[in-house]
């Protein structure tokens, strides 16, 4: 079975599903713990009560993102990360406000259609990389802290067809700079997913029905 490197597929719920979730109990660190000239700041203040403005991940994503930063920084870049850990609570919460929103968009669903629907735009909590600690958001910065021009900003749904990686009507230089961010990313084991541009992870369910390996961490609820 191929990659999905190779196949370049925005992964379903029941790709993902597929794969059981790891038991690999290592720990959760600041995302800078290697490389403190990532830059770091919440797109969302859902996790500020639990976790303070530290961004967590598992210690094997923050020494991947440090290796990519490094890279990048070769190229007067640098990394900024918005997203990390979230608390299977908080996923779940996001989940459900979306679900319900769907099952009134379309009534004649069933729940099964209404989850698989939903995944697409908020991951159902059994499989999701955040509360796994094995998921970041986030996009490259310039010399002088700008944003590069990545066709859209993070999570920004106001335009879906600007949101897939590999989307049509995007100028070369966002194209180029989506190009960066995703080898630089692959380049370091991380898992994209095609479906945002800006996600990536690392050991999740995700990361193994990308790479067809079997995964390494599950949802983990975080104690200070």
């Amino acid at each position: 079975m191929p990659n999905n490197l190779e196949l370049k597929k925005i992964l379903s719920y029941d790709d993902v599903a597929k794969f059981p979730a790891g038991d690999d109990q290592e720990g959760l660190v600041d995302v800078t713990t290697y490389d403190t000239s990532i830059v770091t700041t919440y797109l969302k203040e859902d996790m500020l009560e639990i976790t303070g403005e530290i961004i967590y991940v598992r210690n094997s994503l923050a020494a991947r993102l440090a290796a990519v930063n490094k890279k990048l920084k070769e190229l007067g870049l640098r990394l900024k990360v918005v997203y990390g850990y979230r608390h299977p609570e908080v996923q779940e919460r996001y989940f459900l406000k979306r679900r319900n929103d769907i099952k009134l968009q379309f009534p004649h669903f069933t729940d099964n259609q209404i989850d698989r629907y939903t995944h697409n735009f908020v991951a159902v909590p059994d499989v999701a990389g955040h509360p796994a600690a094995a998921a970041v958001d986030l996009t490259v910065i310039d010399a002088n802290g700008d944003d590069l021009d990545m066709g859209s900003p993070i999570a920004d749904y106001a335009d879906p067809s600007k949101i897939t990686t590999f989307t049509d009507g995007l100028t070369d230089v966002q194209t180029e700079n989506r190009r960066i961010l995703h080898d630089l990313m692959v380049a370091s084991e991380f898992a994209p997913f095609y479906g945002e541009w800006w996600h990536f992870s690392y050991g999740d369910r995700e990361w193994a029905a990308f790479y067809n390996k079997k995964a390494l961490y599950g949802a983990i609820k975080f104690k200070n």
